[in-house]
């Protein structure tokens, strides 16, 4: 990635996460990136294009941090304990990123033709919970209901650690990840 693409994305997130979609201007972003506005459109079309592309990179990225340290070769629940464990850090360590991803998950900039383009980030993810589903380890129950156990819980206890409502130490983290593991085990 460019040096240029990279400030404007960088601005994008910083101004969207402060003020909104609607309230970051094209303008605000060329200012903040260090960048003139024209060279905006040397990257990307427009800004539903620019918010867009950012969505996939940061998306592309969530899926690196939560990946890290995963293995086939790890039993089923240390295989969901390092992917619950590195989704909750990326939440915590990256509250602008969450900021970003929640306003654009509730935006009319989510198309289905996004949503495809992240599944292969996703993959080794989506392939461990079918796995889990098939070997009876989880309770059945529909994918969007799957996301609430996991995805949801560790947002809100990343928003509850940020605003100081609670303190995520390594022995809280354990436990939310053990209490998540045991609503969806059978």
């Amino acid at each position: 990635m460019t040096t240029k693409r990279a400030a404007v994305l960088g601005a994008t997130l910083e101004l969207i996460s402060e003020h909104g979609f609607h309230g970051t201007a094209m303008s605000m972003i060329a200012d903040r990136a260090g960048v003139g506005a024209g060279t905006i459109y040397r990257y990307f079309e427009g800004k539903e294009d620019l918010v867009t592309q950012l969505y996939l990179e940061v998306k592309r990225e969530m899926g690196k941090a939560i990946l890290a340290g995963y293995s086939d070769d790890l039993s089923l629940r240390e295989r969901f304990r390092t992917l619950w464990l590195n989704m909750l850090h990326y939440y915590m360590d990256h509250p602008r990123e969450l900021a970003f991803l929640e306003q654009f998950d509730n935006s009319p900039y989510m198309a289905p033709e996004v949503k495809e383009a992240c599944t292969e980030y996703y993959e080794p993810l989506m392939r461990y919970f079918q796995y889990a589903f098939q070997e009876g380890v989880f309770k059945k129950m529909p994918l969007a209901m799957l996301s609430t156990f996991t995805l949801e819980v560790a947002v809100s206890l990343a928003k509850h650690h940020a605003a100081g409502e609670l303190i995520l130490d390594d022995e809280t983290k354990e436990l939310a990840m053990n209490a998540t593991w045991d609503a969806l085990s059978r």
